[in-house]
């Protein structure tokens, strides 16, 4: 076999079990100077830091980033689901419109409405009286609300609606009531009553204004037809005077007028039954439902029980000898403190008498208020019966007159009396009975100034904007969380990031990097001339590394290097396996000695048998000679692991056989690789570590972690063992960073 060349590649075969045990990662150019650090046996102190670097953590995220964004994005949506969930739905507003209209009728108000002024007043009104607290007090004490488990809960009822209720007025005629909570179904309860209240308070007060301004009309219209009434007997005396008889001249404006009194009266008797009918209906449903009775009434009442009177002449006369001690006594004085005492007691007797008498007193009040009730009732159907007598006896009266018009026939023009005296009280009085027939038409066709435009309604709100932004937030920070959690655990296995972090943190030499092995579908698909360059990368870290392998060989005379790591899966096999051949390469007569003999896999490297091999040298079956196998790589030859078991192990401990073995290698090789097994799982690299001359540590960037590796490197400090330094495989390698003449491999 022709003897290669130092610049060709590697002649290692890339099989299967070969990519399994070759490291990933980039070679020694990029870092600082790699060789200007401890010394060889130095320990080294930085493994076990308690926190990481920033980072660190995005190294350690990038070894876990698809595992941290999975979970992350499964806690993140059970976190956004339950803050979802959990957060309230925000507070429902209730809300009722009330209209204040401006006109009502044209005979009191301008058709055109009100002043500006004039409603301003009329709004801040309305206003003032939903803000006052007696009615709130009585619309909270109102059956339909009183009840409510909100009325209940609060120590003065009518500060619920004094801390709830809002009002405002909008589009001038629009009064907006609105209340906002959580208990949306009882707010539109509480709402409801209030506006019912309200608006039927509002309707009877205009209604009694009315009422009150129709007296005063029909009084002015009684004048104004006295007037008329004296200024036509002054007439019709003159025309007796005169001789003139009977003039239906005459006669036809009294009957007119006589009518139209009629009329009036008519109107003001069915205004006074319609009143007496609500008046009647209002004591009959009070009669039908539960009493009200004012609190303030019942507790004068309870106050003028006898035995309440007593106890309360008690405990004033107490007050009055508290006083008078606490004018010549102090404070702590026994007897003004014993008065103190008694005018206690004295006040509980009292009260317990109060609650005492109470019910009774209830008792007595309800039945008087029912009594009177039934009397209003007996009044107010007697007068109405009354009314309706004298309604239909001035109906009558009216259709008699009416039929005497009739018969006085048409009235010529020519025969019109002048009535040029009469005609500013005639005007005065045709206006009020204007004003009078608006007030009937108003309360005739219901439509008083205050009415609901709008009952209590529900406007649902759930809060979804404010839930969506809490949720998405939490969501976030709980992937974040979850992020960095993975970040941090993945960082607790120290895996090693880079050159930089084993010179720094773990204090040891770097003699060496190896590029990462490209995967073997982009072996496959890349190009050759690629393929040519990465080959060359790796070959040249090799051989950097081999130089100064063989510098400290020189220097200090070593020549059996053992090649070890911390734990299984760190590319010492491959780093062995590639030093020799680089040496054997350079013309040295090279030995690989497998004494990772538990787990043996050079062999598969090489395409030999595992056996014979050391194992068998070890228990004196075979001779050396006999387990020393040829390879393909001139210069370059193996000895296998051979079969193992407890014996070879118990040889392994006893030391001779291993260090005699060593002794004849020494004098049949230039250089000698041992390829170990891992130091932390078992002992055995450990008892090798004492016949060689230098320890080579196998470090794989983003596997080996800094913990295991210090914790490693101490026991081999421990047993005096020289640390050669570390090479740092799985190296991610920049072709560019060479140069492409650099690159370019040299003829055969």
């Amino acid at each position: 076999m022709s003897q290669p060349n130092p610049g060709d590649p590697l002649p290692i075969p890339l099989t299967t079990a070969q990519h399994a045990n070759f490291p990933v990662a980039v070679p020694n150019m990029f870092g600082p100077n790699p060789f200007a650090v401890a010394s060889p046996t130095a320990a080294p102190t930085g493994g076990h830091r308690a926190m990481p670097t920033l980072l660190e953590l995005f190294h350690s995220f990038k070894r876990r980033w698809i595992l941290g964004l999975l979970i992350g994005a499964i806690v993140a949506s059970v976190v956004a689901a339950a803050i979802w969930m959990v957060l309230p739905s925000g507070k429902h507003k209730v809300q009722a419109i009330i209209q204040v209209r401006a006109n009502v009728f044209t005979g009191m108000v301008k058709e055109s409405g009100p002043d500006k002024d004039t409603f301003d007043r009329i709004k801040d009104a309305h206003l003032q009286t939903i803000a006052t607290k007696n009615f709130q007090a009585r619309v909270a004490n109102d059956k339909s609300v009183r009840d409510l488990p909100m009325i209940l809960a609060a120590g003065d009822k009518a500060s619920v609606y004094e801390k709830l209720l809002k009002a405002k007025f909008e589009k001038e005629e629009m009064l907006h009531l609105w209340m906002n909570g959580d208990e949306k179904d009882q707010l539109q309860k509480l709402l409801a009553a209030f506006v019912r209240i309200y608006v039927e308070d509002a309707v009877a007060e205009e209604k009694q204004a009315y009422v009150n301004q129709e007296r005063v009309l029909n009084q002015e219209l009684a004048k104004a037809n006295t007037r008329i009434k004296e200024m036509d007997a002054l007439r019709t005396q003159q025309k007796t005077r005169l001789g003139n008889s009977f003039d239906p001249v005459i006669q036809r404006p009294l009957l007119i007028q006589d009518i139209g009194n009629q009329g009036l009266a008519i109107n003001k008797l069915e205004s006074d039954i319609d009143l007496k009918n609500s008046q009647l209906e209002l004591v009959i449903r009070d009669i039908a439902g539960e009493l009200p009775l004012d609190p303030e009434l019942v507790s004068g009442l309870i106050d003028l029980d006898s035995a309440v009177r007593s106890r309360l002449s008690l405990v004033e006369k107490c007050k009055t000898d508290l006083a008078e001690f606490q004018k010549t006594l102090q404070d702590n004085n026994p007897k003004l403190t014993e008065k103190r005492l008694e005018l206690a007691k004295l006040k509980s007797a009292l009260e317990d008498e109060r609650t005492a008498v109470r019910p009774q007193i209830l008792k007595l009040a309800q039945a008087e208020r029912r009594v009177g009730l039934n009397a209003d009732q007996i009044k107010f159907t007697n007068e109405l019966i009354s009314l309706k007598s004298q309604l239909n006896s001035i109906k009558n009266r009216k259709d008699k007159l009416e039929k005497e018009l009739t018969a006085l026939g048409p009235l010529a023009p020519e025969n019109v009396l002048d009535s040029s005296e009469l005609a500013p009280t005639i005007d005065m009085r045709n206006r009020y009975v204007v004003q009078l027939a608006e007030i009937q038409k108003v309360l005739t066709n219901n439509q008083p100034r205050v009415l609901i435009k709008e009952d209590a309604v529900i406007n649902e709100n759930y809060n979804r904007d404010q839930k969506i932004i809490m949720s998405t937030g939490a969501a976030l920070v709980a992937m974040l969380g979850i992020l960095l959690i993975i970040s941090y655990l993945e960082w607790r296995n120290r895996r090693v990031d880079g050159v930089d972090q084993v010179v720094t943190e773990l204090g040891m030499r770097v003699i060496g990097t190896i590029p990462a092995f490209p995967s073997r579908a982009s072996l496959r698909s890349g190009e050759a001339s690629q393929n040519q360059n990465w080959r060359f990368i790796l070959n040249e870290s090799v051989n950097s590394t081999r130089t100064m392998l063989l510098h400290a060989a020189k220097t200090q005379q070593m020549q059996i290097i053992l090649v070890t790591s911390a734990m299984q899966g760190e590319g010492k096999t491959s780093l062995s396996s590639q030093l020799a051949t680089s040496m054997a390469t350079a013309g040295l007569r090279t030995l690989i000695l497998d004494c990772d003999l538990r787990n043996p896999s050079m062999q598969k490297l090489f395409d030999i048998p595992v056996s014979p091999g050391c194992s068998e040298i070890l228990l004196q079956e075979i001779d050396i000679a006999d387990a020393v196998q040829p390879t393909s790589v001139p210069n370059l030859w193996i000895i296998p692991a051979g079969q193992c078991n407890h014996r070879v192990i118990a040889a392994l401990a006893q030391g001779h056989p291993l260090e005699a073995m060593f002794n004849r290698l020494r004098g049949q090789f230039d250089i000698i690789i041992v390829d170990s097994c891992p130091i932390l799982p078992v002992a055995d690299t450990l008892l090798v570590a004492q016949h060689v001359d230098g320890v080579v540590f196998s470090i794989l960037q983003d596997v080996s972690q800094l913990p295991k590796v210090q914790d490693a490197s101490e026991r081999m400090v421990h047993l005096n063992i020289p640390l050669l330094g570390a090479v740092v495989n799985g190296i991610k390698p920049d072709i560019q960073a060479y140069g492409y003449n650099y690159v370019k491999q040299l003829p055969a």
